[in-house]
């Protein structure tokens, strides 16, 4: 369950007491309604005065206990709604395939994860609290007049079957919906990215057209989904006024007409079967409901979440080897077989033309992409799927297209870390942005993907950010593609005298620059040292 293993069990036993207690005094209404019955048939106004007051008692007790209910549903609902958003969010964060795309995940961080709070979170609170009606109207009932109540027992118990049956069916429904929906974020995010160019090729026809179908395809699995929820709930509400109402109402009404039961106790059991037919038919529906959010729930067991009370220790710095390294992304192979051996301080130029996996290469050495086959050794440890997220620490990473937080110059520099300002100062001078730190200022707000600077105070932001955290081994991806020759110049020297090892990548440097390398490694020829 849901509200077990991710809310607060006390949270949930209160509740459950609540609800027992909203049961309770269900009963007590029905009680009230025999009395009250029972002073019309006596024509007794002493009796009618007895029952008014006790009457009025149990009637505030159902209104506080039901608001009690609803009360804790809201806190329950919060606190698994926030264990399981921090828990994937932590997940996705920290140990997630980057490889994958991101439509997927902001799917599931926003639609899914509302299914599941309706259709998951809601519906096993609802059965709980239902089923506790459901027994207490049955004690009720028993008490009355067993042979009746049993009769509405039975009768109620018929729908339950049907749902059983059609639990499947709404299993691979709500499968279908989960894809179409994850196709559909997925295209409209990656057309709306592309709008400039669709404009540009007069494109717009053949894209609605595409977009359109992604919609098709969505409410077509949502309609299905829908349609078959509906016409189970559907049945089972019509078995349940057939072997619910009609059959029990018959077997009552002869007991009276017979003397075996009385009209004031067989209105008590009619009233209480209302909290007999309603729960049992609530029940079937929020199972259905429930039965739509497996394949997400699935989604959320299988994510590996790291325990942080059981850290693993941490990998130390060393030589960088890979034996035989193979990486495979999809069906294609990026590179093959590939062999390194990088010391500690060395400076590594690694040339090829695109399509080489200089990239590639980059993302194995910082964890992000596993080994189809081969081996990775830092220091004396070997990396595997179950290590590599423990890299992080030693790697300082410059990307080709680096990403910027809509927020100030100093997070994105710092991203919320502390750092003492002669070190920033030292970072954005290293990577030649003093100029626009004294213009702008560290709260200037940079803008959705840093849209308020250019791509070169983006390019030396991102150069900064490494450097500040003077991790001892610098990877760097294209890192002087938005320079001018005279800036790349310096930040080719800063890198270079830095006591980090240094592992560049790059389409075409200079051939007095590659000089000053110790290694300089033509991933589209065999390797060399250089």
């Amino acid at each position: 369950m849901l509200t077990w293993h991710y809310g607060r069990k006390w949270q949930l036993l209160v509740y459950a007491i609540a609800a027992l207690f909203y049961s309770m005094m269900n009963v007590g209404v029905a009680y009230c309604l025999t009395i009250l019955i029972q002073a019309a048939s006596a024509r007794s106004m002493a009796q009618l005065v007895q029952a008014v007051v006790p009457s009025l008692l149990i009637f505030l007790g159902a209104s506080v206990a039901n608001w009690l209910v609803m009360f804790l549903k809201a806190v329950i609902t919060r606190r698994v709604n926030l264990n399981i958003k921090a828990r994937m969010a932590a997940y996705l964060i920290d140990d997630a395939d980057l490889v994958s795309t991101q439509s997927s995940a902001l799917s599931f961080m926003t639609n899914d994860l509302k299914m599941i709070e309706t259709n998951g979170i809601a519906s096993e609170l609802a059965i709980i609290n239902q089923l506790i009606i459901f027994g207490g109207a049955m004690i009720g009932a028993f008490t009355f007049d067993w042979m009746t109540a049993l009769a509405f027992f039975l009768g109620n118990l018929i729908p339950l079957t049907v749902s059983r049956v059609a639990r499947k069916g709404l299993h691979r429904a709500s499968k279908d919906w989960s894809t179409a929906n994850g196709h559909w974020t997925s295209g409209i995010k990656n057309y709306l990215a592309g709008r400039d160019t669709i404009r540009i090729y007069q494109a717009q026809a053949v894209v609605k057209t595409r977009i359109n179908r992604l919609a098709r395809g969505l409410e077509d699995q949502l309609k299905k989904m829908t349609v078959l929820t509906g016409s189970m709930n559907t049945l089972g509400m019509l078995l349940a006024l057939w072997f619910g109402v009609l059959a029990p109402f018959g077997i009552g009404i002869y007991r009276v007409m017979i003397g075996a039961s009385t009209l004031a106790l067989f209105m008590g059991i009619v009233q209480l079967s209302n909290d007999m037919r309603n729960p049992l038919i609530m029940i079937i529906e929020a199972m259905n409901q429930w039965q739509t959010t497996k394949p997400l729930v699935a989604k959320i067991k299988q994510a590996q979440l790291r325990d942080a009370s059981t850290a693993e220790k941490p990998i130390t710095t060393g030589p960088i080897v890979l034996k035989d390294a193979s990486v495979t992304l999809g069906k294609q192979k990026i590179f093959d077989s590939r062999n390194l051996t990088i010391k500690p301080g060395q400076k590594v130029l690694i040339m090829a033309p695109s399509g080489y996996g200089k990239s590639t290469l980059l993302r194995l050495l910082i964890g992000e992409l596993p080994l189809a086959s081969g081996q990775y050794y830092l220091g004396n440890a070997q990396i595997t799927a179950a290590t590599r997220t423990q890299l992080s620490h030693l790697f300082g990473l410059i990307k080709q297209t680096p990403f910027m937080f809509d927020d100030t110059i100093r997070f994105n520099l710092t991203l919320g870390g502390h750092f003492s300002q002669t070190a920033l100062d030292k970072a954005v001078a290293d990577a030649g942005l003093t100029a626009l730190i004294a213009q702008k200022g560290w709260d200037y707000q940079v803008g959705e993907e840093g849209h308020h600077l250019s791509g070169g105070q983006i390019q030396r932001l991102e150069i900064a950010r490494a450097l500040l955290r003077q991790r001892p081994i610098l990877l760097a991806d294209e890192v002087t593609s938005a320079l001018d020759e005279k800036l790349s110049d310096q930040l080719h020297t800063r890198l270079l005298q830095s006591p980090a090892t240094l592992i560049e990548v790059a389409h075409h440097i200079s051939q007095s620059w590659q000089q000053r390398y110790d290694q300089v490694i033509q991933l589209d020829v065999d390797a060399k040292a250089g």
